[in-house]
């Protein structure tokens, strides 16, 4: 499905390339907000352990290895956008 026009946020991508995020090397990653206020957190899926880093890499079907930013949305939740403009 096309992702739908979001104006705040040109380059997203779709709700299930979001969950299809991995570090450069292919580990899988979580994005979150850190707690009800907001705040953005990363943590690598398979351990739990803690990421400093907004960068990722999309491997899901549209976005095949595709690097991406994620960050926290305006408000709340997570946005992952495509880093280089490519949409």
């Amino acid at each position: 499905d096309p992702v739908e026009p979001r104006p705040r946020y040109p380059r997203a991508v779709c709700g299930i390339c979001l969950h299809e995020a991995t570090d450069e090397g292919g580990r899988p990653l979580e994005f979150f907000n850190l707690d009800t206020c907001g705040g953005f957190g990363a943590r690598y899926a398979d351990t739990g352990e803690p990421r400093d880093s907004h960068a990722c890499v999309v491997r899901g079907v549209m976005c095949r290895g595709v690097m991406c930013r994620a960050d926290e949305a305006r408000f709340g939740g997570i946005v992952i956008e495509v880093a280089d403009g490519k949409t």
